[in-house]
């Protein structure tokens, strides 16, 4: 009778087993390189700052402009402002704040392709008399994606191709740079990584670098880099000997970076507060969750800074490090401008990542306190 029921009970026992799935697991996918910004699913909520030591604060924020289109870069003039257009237009305001949309005129068409387009502008220190600016854009076919640096002269209808300074620089969907900063008499140039993370590291490169390029000319591209393993920078400013670049992560982790020439900021060995010999940390980062953070300026005490998905425009304490949020209720914002203890800065709502609104995108103004 033992015998029975041990074997009543082993009949039970494979039974119950062969109701469990046999399949092995699918082994884990490898994670695939994109863009953090170019994610479109809303992100998991960041965590509440620390009590920031800082004191400043803003005015209610004013709209200058409305009906920008994809806008990407700010250039404040001596009565307005010129504003990039990734499709390929630069908008003019007037000091009355009338938009005149007018064409860039270009040897190479500009190729709008993923975050490609007309990005980067820079004015000549005597622009008020030369016309003269430089503009960072997009070109090639979708098969073959380059980006260039270019000097236009304006004729007030129109702007037109009158030099390159820089050309075949490797370009992909994502992962083009495109910021610029002109400091006397070099232009600094930051570079994507092109979505070959491995470049940032191939000396013979120039992608995913930041590029002191002098404006005579002079040298190889080679050269002019001034520092490496960079994966997108979007960001650039310069407060007396101080560089500071932003920059977007893999996935979250986009960082604030002060530069140094030579220096290696570690993508792809590296990144958030991981340490190599040879590599830098940054010296600011966000974190697991991705801001995607774009244009910055400084003063004395902050370093003020544009988010795409972070949707805020922040102010980061130069000692403490501490984040500020200034404006949260504007969605995604691209650029931002510092003159007069006013900010400037253009919001990003209608490049197909955003919620426009009626009036998207705008140029827009807040005053610091």
């Amino acid at each position: 009778m033992l015998r029975r029921w041990m074997f009543i009970l082993s009949l039970v026992f494979v039974a119950g087993c062969a109701s469990e799935s046999t399949e092995a697991p699918e082994p884990e996918q490898a994670p695939v390189e994109e863009s953090a910004e170019e994610v479109p699913s809303d992100p998991a909520p960041d965590p509440e700052p620390a009590e920031p030591e800082g004191d400043v604060s803003i005015d209610a924020t004013e709209s200058i402009v409305e009906q920008l289109a994809a806008p990407w870069s700010i250039a404040q003039t001596d009565d307005g402002w010129l504003i990039s257009e990734r499709g390929g237009t630069i908008a003019v305001i007037d000091a009355d704040g009338n938009l005149d949309r007018q064409p860039v005129v270009l040897e190479e068409d500009v190729l709008e392709i993923g975050e490609g387009g007309l990005l980067g502008l820079a004015l000549t220190a005597d622009f008020a008399t030369s016309r003269q600016l430089y503009a960072y854009h997009t070109y090639g076919t979708p098969g073959n994606v380059q980006n260039r640096v270019v000097e236009l002269t304006w004729d007030g209808e129109r702007f037109e191709e009158t030099a390159v300074l820089l050309d075949e620089i490797p370009g992909a969907q994502f992962h083009n740079g495109g910021r610029l900063l002109l400091d006397g008499d070099v232009l600094w140039v930051t570079t994507g990584d092109a979505l070959v993370p491995e470049l940032a590291q191939d000396e013979t490169s120039i992608a995913g670098k930041v590029l002191r390029v002098p404006l005579s000319g002079e040298g190889e591209p080679t050269d002019w880099i001034y520092s490496s393993g960079h994966r997108n920078p979007q960001g650039l400013t310069k407060i007396e000997d101080t560089l500071y670049a932003s920059e977007h992560g893999a996935s979250g982790h986009d960082e604030v970076n002060i530069l140094e020439e030579g220096n290696n900021y570690g993508w792809p060995l590296i990144e958030a507060d991981q340490a190599r010999d040879g590599l830098e940390t940054p010296w600011f980062e966000v974190g697991e969750t991705s801001w995607a953070p774009s244009g910055i300026v400084a003063d004395d005490r902050y370093v003020y800074m544009a988010t795409l998905r972070g949707n805020r425009l922040v102010a980061i304490d130069r000692e403490s490090r501490e984040v500020i949020p200034l404006v949260e209720d504007r969605g995604r914002i691209r650029d931002v401008w510092l003159e007069d203890e006013v900010l400037y800065f253009i919001t990003n709502n209608t490049d197909g990542r955003g919620n426009p609104t009626s009036g998207d995108d705008q140029l827009m103004r807040v005053s610091l306190q």
